[in-house]
């Protein structure tokens, strides 16, 4: 999760992210910055998501769940 939770900290300025973070609420993600962090993710970690996935997994601890799933 450590490396999610830096690639989140590139694109919001909260320094507390939790698991129980919400994207838009808490940390303030738009839906210019969930594309971007949905390239990176896939970059990452291999994977092929879609920036939809963040409408779907709204908290960290959801996406890192789903992000395991798949790796």
């Amino acid at each position: 999760m450590d490396r999610l939770t830096d690639i989140i900290r590139n694109y919001s300025e909260e320094e507390n992210i939790t698991e129980a973070s919400d994207f838009k609420k808490d940390l303030g993600i738009a839906s210019f910055d969930a594309v971007c962090m949905t390239a990176e993710i896939n970059k990452v970690f291999g994977i092929s998501i879609d920036p939809t996935a963040f409408v779907k997994h709204r908290s960290v601890g959801e996406m890192w769940a789903y992000i395991s799933s798949l790796i």
